[in-house]
């Protein structure tokens, strides 16, 4: 179980961030939303079904730890909407500042596998392999 100390931690860590979404109809608190959502792709959670049923299934334990107003957790398309309205780059940023990793120069930090599927990023390669031929363009070469 987490304590209360990493409650607090996780959801401010995403407090600063803009809120985009509509004024109107905004029953959650978009920290929390993105607290969950974190919550619940670490614990092995893929896809929002899947975090929807984790919700579920930990719904008196969340409801405990976070005390969201009224006792009410989002659901797992308002924690989808939320994402679909974020800026990836500002997530990413408090992310890592959450859990203190300092991204090397061109290092990609995965949220899920849709971001790393085909990425990587050559300036690391080309700083080892130095003026070689594998790697021209910004993309590395196929060696035959």
């Amino acid at each position: 179980m987490i304590c209360s100390a990493s409650q607090i931690a996780i959801v401010e860590a995403f407090a600063d961030l803009p809120d985009t979404r509509r004024t109107a109809g905004q029953r959650h608190h978009q920290a929390l939303c993105l607290a969950l959502f974190t919550l619940g792709v670490a614990a092995g959670n893929r896809g929002f079904l899947a975090i929807g049923d984790w919700l579920k299934a930990h719904h008196d334990q969340l409801v405990t730890l976070f005390e969201p107003p009224q006792g009410r957790l989002p659901s797992y398309s308002t924690i989808r909407r939320t994402l679909l309205r974020l800026e990836y780059q500002a997530y990413s940023g408090c992310l890592s500042k959450f859990f203190g990793i300092q991204p090397m120069a061109g290092e990609t930090i995965a949220l899920d596998g849709k971001v790393l599927r085909g990425s990587y990023e050559c300036p690391t390669i080309c700083d080892k392999l130095r003026k070689s031929a594998n790697c021209q363009g910004g993309k590395p070469k196929k060696v035959k």
